[in-house]
């Protein structure tokens, strides 16, 4: 079969396209807004917070580092030849060979919004534009030959093109590639279903159907988009699907009360995307079973299958209680990003600041520990222990494609509005200029340091004074936190609110105290102990303990005392200051080798590692030492 488009000479952007994604406000970088393409289909439950377009977002700070280097140096530098090859001579080179090109679409076109780069837009436009080329004439638009159709990941190759050319359309208004999804999404629903020739979806991809039947969120997008009734019935037949005998009955076993290491194959990353796509079609549809039993899944999640850095899985599946190992094939990074896409799911729908403490713990961490400082490289499996594996080469690596878009979320939730006023989920450095639910306009800016220093300013600059509350998380980490002024302070959902009439120039600070915490192991890590500052996980890394003549497997922490330990921020050394404000913590160790005390420097696991070096989060503690 072949294509039915032509030509890319002849697949030309419509004059309407770009202006038809521009708004009437202009913003920080002169230009005016983008506003979103609107959806045909009103969603039954409105979302408590929303998020923030890209192109109103300037971070400065450490997060600010990371995305810029995300977008310069992964996605805009990505070789589109090697995105499409796949689909340009089929099969592609991996059986997952076809995720690739969405994930790219997707992140890159929120960093295109972010950072108004010419270059990156008209590489979008290529992107888009060629793979559309690549559809076949029944709709077909992954990497498999036909005779090996529908027994991997050819749906997942599908759900990703469709997310990536959604979100394409919806920020650049270029609707040029709409047909295209309408012919994937066609061809799924003639395909599958539980009426008389069709295939069974459970038994059409990987991990008891949770690969395939996870298109379910960009097939709610895609009714919500275009009105269509027929893509609204298929995302219920997927949800049918969990529950037949041989499905993974992911909401009936989470409703039961089960774990989530109950639930289908246990799968990880193929689990949360389904959940992403329940909470979805919740938020489309009102069905309250669907975010119930997405709520207990995090908080089984939280209470029992998480490191210390905030990602999770092993051998990429969650295991039983108390089963977190240091090493093999632990924190996947797809499994990360998810993981950071349900929490914004349900930060959106609750408002509830338990979700961005999940969002800031697994981005300072795990997610930030996988991605190469210089934003090139992404880690597969991010461990405990171990070497950093980065890598920059797409072969037999799908979290190459994973890492970047869950940094590229993070200016849409840094600070975010609801129907009360404006929300700081973040506290990171730049300037946010935000539309109010009533039509306000107001430019937030924030001036900060974090988390090298606890304290934070939060000015409000509203076009014209108005009444309106700002809201700033809790943080769960920290123990103490003062605001100035303090008068008027209401605590909701874990935001400290402030209502009142603001004036351009009103201001808030924030001192949160920054210390450093002891999390002292049990279970696989009895007898270790990792330490914490503030919201960040540190390391001892073998290239620094070599320093003080220690070698890493004889290095153990003096006690589980904050005394003893003396735990002390310090400037990092040039070689690893990979943004300008980047530390070091001195901490007391004992070299068992030697029967000596010392100190050696450990540094946030985001950095950790970053130059080959061994490291390990989990420390032996010395018998010299005191434990609890």
């Amino acid at each position: 079969m072949q294509n039915t488009y032509g030509r890319l000479s002849d697949w030309s952007l419509p004059v309407f396209a770009f202006a038809a994604c521009l708004g009437g406000m202009a913003g920080a970088k002169g230009a005016e807004f983008i506003t979103l393409v609107p959806e045909v289909v009103p969603c039954e439950v409105a979302d408590q917070q929303e998020m923030v377009i890209p192109d109103r977002v300037e971070l400065t700070g450490w997060v600010g580092h990371r995305v810029e280097a995300n977008a310069r140096n992964r996605l805009a530098a990505m070789d589109i030849a090697r995105l499409l090859e796949g689909y340009q001579k089929r099969p592609g080179r991996q059986a997952w060979d076809g995720e690739h090109i969405g994930k790219w679409l997707h992140a890159a076109t929120l960093a295109w919004a972010q950072t108004g780069d010419p270059a990156l837009r008209a590489k979008l436009d290529e992107a888009a534009a060629a793979l559309c080329l690549c559809q076949l004439d029944d709709g077909y638009l992954g990497t498999y030959l036909p005779a090996e159709r529908w027994t991997e990941w050819d749906v997942w190759a599908h759900k990703y093109n469709l997310i990536g050319l959604i979100t394409y359309m919806c920020y650049t208004g270029n609707m040029a590639p709409l047909p295209t999804c309408r012919r994937m999404a066609d061809l799924l629903c003639r395909e599958f279903g539980d009426g008389p020739g069709q295939r069974d979806i459970i038994t059409s991809g990987s991990h008891m159907g949770m690969a395939a039947t996870s298109v379910l969120e960009p097939m709610v997008l895609l009714h919500r988009l275009t009105g269509e009734p027929r893509y609204l019935e298929f995302c219920h037949y997927l949800t049918r699907a969990w529950e037949q005998e041989n499905g993974p009955q992911i909401v009936s076993r989470l409703l039961a009360g089960k774990g989530v290491h109950q639930v289908g194959n246990a799968k990880a990353y193929e689990m949360l995307s389904c959940l992403n796509g329940a909470l979805e079609l919740y938020r489309t549809t009102g069905d309250r079973k669907l975010l119930d039993a997405s709520l207990l899944a995090w908080q089984d999640i939280v209470d029992n299958r998480l490191y210390p850095t905030g990602g999770a899985s092993h051998h990429e599946l969650f295991q039983d209680e108390y089963v977190l190992p240091n090493v093999e094939k632990v924190g996947e990074t797809c499994v990360t990003v998810t993981w950071l896409q349900f929490n914004l799911q349900l930060l959106r729908l609750t408002g509830e600041a338990r979700f961005a403490d999940q969002i800031e713990h697994v981005t300072l961490n795990q997610l930030f520990g996988a991605q190469q400082p210089d934003g090139a490289g992404w880690g597969y499996y991010v461990e405990m222990e171990g070497k950093k594996p980065y890598s920059a080469t797409l072969d037999g690596h799908c979290c190459l494609s994973s890492g970047p878009r869950g940094v590229a979320l993070l200016p849409t939730l840094a600070v975010t509005t609801d129907d009360e006023g404006v929300v700081v989920n973040l506290f990171e450095p730049g300037s946010i200029d935000l539309i109010l639910r009533d039509g306000t306009a107001v430019t937030v800016t924030i001036e900060t340091v974090f988390p090298t220093d606890g304290h934070v300013r939060i000015v409000v600059a509203p076009k014209v004074q108005s009444e309106f509350a700002v809201k700033v998380r809790v943080p769960g980490w920290c123990n103490s936190v003062e605001f100035t002024p303090a008068e008027g302070r209401e605590d909701v959902r874990g935001y400290a609110t402030f209502r009142k009439v603001w004036h351009a120039g009103d201001s808030i600070d924030v001192d949160l105290k920054l210390e450093p915490r002891v999390l002292v192991g049990d279970h696989m890590n009895k007898g270790k102990a990792a330490l914490m500052y503030g919201p960040l996980v540190l390391a001892a890394e073998e290239a620094l303990s070599k320093e003080q003549k220690i070698p890493l497997e004889s290095l153990a922490l003096a006690g589980t005392e904050l005394e003893a330990l003396e735990i002390t921020p310090e400037p990092a050394a040039k070689a690893r200051k990979y943004w300008p404000s980047a530390q070091a913590f001195r901490v007391n160790v004992v070299n068992q080798k030697e029967n000596a005390t010392s100190q050696v420097q450990f540094l946030p696991f985001a950095d950790v590692g970053s130059t080959g070096s061994h490291y390990k989060v989990w420390v032996p503690l010395s018998d010299r030492g005191g434990r609890d």
